[in-house]
């Protein structure tokens, strides 16, 4: 258990990297360390929570804020552009900021993730807010709810499917939905072509999902909106539960009903975020996990007191209703990704950030390479003083191999309160970087991004 007076204090999540930065900036023509490869022809966007004004560091939760979305592009062998824009909101016109061509709804722009779909930059978030459109340059176009066929918020975690090219998402929104989630799925084009209700006994955080050939995968977890707390204006009214009933759902995907889940029980944890999950041919289901034991227990400001993440293997028995969990490496580590190639289907290889270091446990690291068939795992260390954030893979055109491709990861330079993006050969992730982009600005630890390609290709 940590030390309760912790409680009620964001300072550690508003300081360093953490903090939110105040300019937007237009830098071209970017300095770059080492060659980028020419087939790279596209964005790195990435997006986190950006407060606007003072902040009460009693009260303030690190994913409050409106969004900011960070890009660079690439074309030629060349860092063409870093931009960074806020995501437009009712509260960023409030303040004169991120004028929108179209109507805006959210209160706050969506600050979690960054997508490319059906030719459409989206921002978005979790818990009842629909996703906001912006330019290929960052600008805000305005709310999209995916031409009006979203009956209610997205999720800030969708999942792609590249044999189909649909998105799957399980969507919660304590204001209007309180005692069910929905089961979202997007086609190629950019509508909505499923929305099947879940009813669950009180409204979980249900930050990210699981997808198989067969099941979307619902985390029914300890961490859930505690009314008491909504009804007293907390602006986080999600805690942990001790006597929550945790378990994992299997919804075949070609289900009509929720009563189609096959519910298996877990030992109390969270996780935010699997890095992949796949069917087994005896009929179980393995999802690689990122798990904390305890969330929002003692820390109601940020997720980092009340336990670090490590990197689990859950492997789901829909006969024996149940989990079990296999720890795969005591470091601590987030943000697990997988190849776009892979993705739903048996994976050899995952990326993660690492989390501490030896001057703080707030620190993100290495980028940590695994091997799951071998057992192995390789780390490339970013430097004294230097983390990266969420590893991002980009595949080689033609590439054969699933670790063909490359690593591209924001770093963060604390001695230089700046950043780099360093691209990394995914086949020799402790090597050399390929190349090191210098930025001119700090982009702060923030949450997620992906690689837009400006050419659309199946496996992302």
């Amino acid at each position: 258990m940590q030390d309760e007076s912790l409680l009620n204090d964001a300072t550690p999540y508003v300081s360093g990297n953490y903090a939110p930065v105040t300019e937007e900036l237009t830098v071209t023509d970017l300095p770059v360390i080492g060659q980028i490869p020419e087939e790279l022809e596209g964005r790195l966007l990435r997006n986190g929570p950006n407060p606007i004004g003072d902040l009460d560091v009693s009260s303030h939760h690190w994913f409050l804020g409106d969004g900011m979305v960070h890009g660079i592009r690439l074309r030629g062998g060349k860092a063409e552009w870093y931009r960074n824009r806020y995501v437009g909101s009712q509260n960023t016109a409030q303040h004169g900021l991120a004028p929108s061509a179209g109507p805006i709804d959210a209160m706050t722009g969506p600050n979690t993730n960054v997508i490319g779909h059906a030719g459409k930059t989206l921002a978005i978030v979790e818990a009842g807010t629909a996703p906001v459109e912006l330019t290929y340059e960052l600008d805000t176009v305005g709310t999209n709810g995916f031409e009006g066929t979203l009956e209610n918020g997205f999720s800030a975690h969708p999942k792609y499917d590249p044999l189909t090219g649909e998105m799957h998402a399980m969507c919660y929104a304590p204001a209007t939905l309180m005692d069910k989630v929905q089961y979202v799925v997007v086609g190629p084009d950019g509508t909505v072509t499923k929305t099947m209700p879940i009813h669950l006994p009180t409204m979980p955080m249900i930050h990210d999902m699981g997808l198989t050939q067969t099941y979307a995968i619902v985390f029914d977890l300890p961490v859930a909106v505690d009314l008491d707390l909504a009804f007293a204006g907390q602006r986080f009214p999600l805690r942990w539960f001790h006597d929550y009933d945790a378990r994992v759902g299997l919804l075949p995907r070609n289900a009509t009903s929720d009563a189609e889940i096959i519910w298996c029980e877990i030992d109390p944890c969270y996780a935010f975020h699997p890095l992949n999950s796949y069917d087994l041919d005896d009929g179980r289901v393995v999802i690689d996990i990122c798990r904390f034991d305890k969330l929002f227990d003692v820390d109601r400001n940020g997720p980092f007191r009340d336990a670090l993440p490590q990197l689990e293997r859950w492997t789901v028995d829909p006969a024996a209703h149940r989990v079990t969990r296999d720890l795969i490496d005591e470091r601590h580590q987030e943000f697990p990704r997988v190849a776009g190639s892979v993705l739903n289907e048996k994976h050899r290889y995952g990326y993660t950030a690492g989390v501490g270091d030896s001057t703080s446990e707030w620190s993100f690291g290495d980028t940590i390479k695994y091997d799951f068939d071998a057992g192995t795992s390789v780390a490339h260390d970013h430097g004294a003083g230097r983390g990266g954030a969420e590893p991002v893979f980009v595949r080689r055109e033609g590439a054969t191999a699933e670790d063909d491709g490359w690593i591209m990861t924001v770093v963060y330079d604390a001695a230089e309160d700046r950043s780099d993006v360093v691209i990394l050969d995914a086949q020799d992730v402790g090597g050399d970087p390929v190349a090191t982009i210098q930025l001119p600005a700090r982009i702060p630890i923030g949450f997620h991004g992906n690689w837009v390609r400006d050419t659309v290709t199946p496996a992302p």
